[in-house]
C-alpha cells in the first residue's frame, strides 16, 4: 500500500506544494505540484491570514483535483528572518564494554541534544546532526548505527524560531482545513534535493535565493557548518521594469561574501537554487564573487520528469519528501513482529542495567 505525502513550502512570499505517493520499498513517484504568488505571506512570515489561508486553500484544492483525492494531512517547509542558529551537543552511556550502537541509541542522543534552554518565546524548528562521536574521538561519524562503543555523542546545529511563527503556520493550515504533521527549516530541505553527497563531502554552499530573503548553507565532511539568513532577495537586485540590474546583483553577491567571511575555507564550490537561480547573469555573477565553480541547483531525485521551473520552485518540498521517504522506509524495515519483541526486551534491560 502506498502512502500519501503532501509537503507545503512557505516561501518568501510564494505558497508551493507537492504531493508524493511513497511505496514500501521506499520508492516516490509525484502526483501533484503546483505554486501561486501569496498575498499573505511577506518574507517568509504570514503577514494577512485570511489571505494566506485563501492562497492555501486554492493551492492545495488544485492538487486535490490533480490527485482525485482529498488532502487531510501536510507538512510544511518554512523560512524567515527570525531563524537562529545555535549548537548543542547530546551524550548517552552505552554500556560498560563496547556494543553495537542502535538507532534507538541515536534517537536518546538527538533528544537529549535538542534539551537546551531557550527564551520563552523561541521554539526548535530544526536539529541539523553536524556529527556523531565515539568514546570521545575526535573524527565526526555521520552514521553511528551498527559501530561498537561505549559511549555515544552528538553535535547538532539547533534551527530555532519565534514560537508565534510557528503558531501563526499551524492556525494557517487549520483554517484552511487541514491538519498539521510537522513543520521544518525550507534550506535545509532544499539541500536535501539538490546537493551531492560528494558537494557536501568537499564543501560546498548552497544560496538558497527567495524574493525578499537568502539562505546560506555551508557543508563540508557531509556535515552542516554555517547557516544563515539575510533579509535580502531576487527582489533587491531588479529595476522598476522587473528586469536584473547587473550593478545590483553584483552588491548583492558581494553582501554575500563579506558575510561569509571566515568559511571560505570549508567550501570549494556553489550551488543557486530558490527563486533568484533564474536571474539572468546569477550563476555567471556567483562565480565571479566567490572565485569558485557555480552551478544551478534543481532537483535531482523527483521521480518524474520536471521542467526547469518546477526543479527550482520545488526543490524545498521534493527535498523534505525525500527525507520522509528514507524516515519510512527504515520504519518499515523495523515492523516485522519478531524484530518488535525483541526491541521490547531491549528497552526494558536497558531500562534497568
Amino acid at each position: 500500500m502506498k502512502r500519501l505525502v503532501t509537503v507545503v513550502d512557505l516561501g518568501s512570499n510564494k505558497i508551493a506544494a507537492c504531493a508524493a505517493a511513497i511505496d514500501r520499498s521506499g520508492h516516490l513517484s509525484i502526483v501533484a505540484l503546483d505554486s501561486l504568488h501569496s498575498r499573505g505571506i511577506n518574507g517568509g512570515d504570514i503577514t494577512d491570514l485570511n489571505k494566506a489561508v485563501e492562497d492555501l486553500s486554492s493551492v492545495l484544492k488544485r492538487l486535490e483535483r490533480q490527485k482525485k483525492r482529498k488532502i487531510r494531512n501536510v507538512f510544511v517547509t518554512a523560512s524567515g528572518i527570525d531563524i537562529e542558529t545555535d549548537v548543542s551537543r547530546g551524550m548517552v552511556p552505552l554500556a560498560k564494554t563496547p556494543r553495537e550502537i542502535t538507532r534507538r541509541d541515536v534517537k536518546k542522543c538527538l533528544e537529549i541534544a535538542r534539551m537546551t534552554r531557550l527564551p520563552m518565546e523561541r521554539t526548535i524548528l530544526e536539529n541539523v546532526v553536524r556529527g556523531f562521536y565515539i568514546d570521545g574521538g575526535k573524527m565526526g561519524i555521520t552514521n553511528p548505527v551498527g559501530l561498537y562503543g561505549m559511549k555515544l555523542e552528538v553535535e547538532t546545529f539547533i534551527v530555532t524560531t519565534s514560537q508565534s511563527k510557528l503558531q501563526n503556520i499551524a492556525k494557517c493550515i487549520d483554517h484552511a482545513g487541514f491538519l498539521l504533521d510537522g513543520i521544518r527549516l525550507s534550506s535545509v530541505a532544499s539541500a536535501n534535493s539538490v546537493l551531492e553527497t560528494e558537494e557536501k563531502e568537499n564543501g560546498v554552499l548552497l544560496l538558497d535565493i527567495g524574493d525578499t530573503l537568502t539562505e546560506t548553507l555551508v557543508f563540508r565532511d557531509n556535515m552542516l557548518k554555517d547557516l544563515r539568513v539575510i533579509k535580502k532577495g531576487a527582489s533587491n537586485v531588479l529595476d522598476k521594469n522587473m528586469r536584473v540590474d547587473k550593478p545590483k546583483l553584483d552588491a548583492f553577491l558581494g553582501e554575500l561574501v563579506d558575510a561569509l567571511s571566515g568559511e571560505e575555507e570549508n567550501f570549494s564550490s556553489v550551488v543557486v537554487t530558490g527563486g533568484g537561480a533564474l536571474l539572468d547573469g546569477a550563476i555567471e555573477v556567483a562565480e565571479k564573487m566567490f572565485k569558485i565553480p557555480a552551478r544551478i541547483g534543481i532537483v535531482k531525485r523527483a521521480g518524474r520528469n520536471l521542467n526547469s521551473q518546477d526543479a527550482i520552485i520545488h526543490t524545498s518540498t521534493l527535498g523534505l519528501i525525500n527525507a520522509i521517504t528514507k524516515e519510512y522506509e527504515a520504519h518499515n524495515t523495523y515492523k516485522n513482529p519478531i524484530h518488535k519483541a525483541f526491541r521490547k526486551v531491549l528497552d526494558i534491560y536497558e531500562s534497568y542495567f
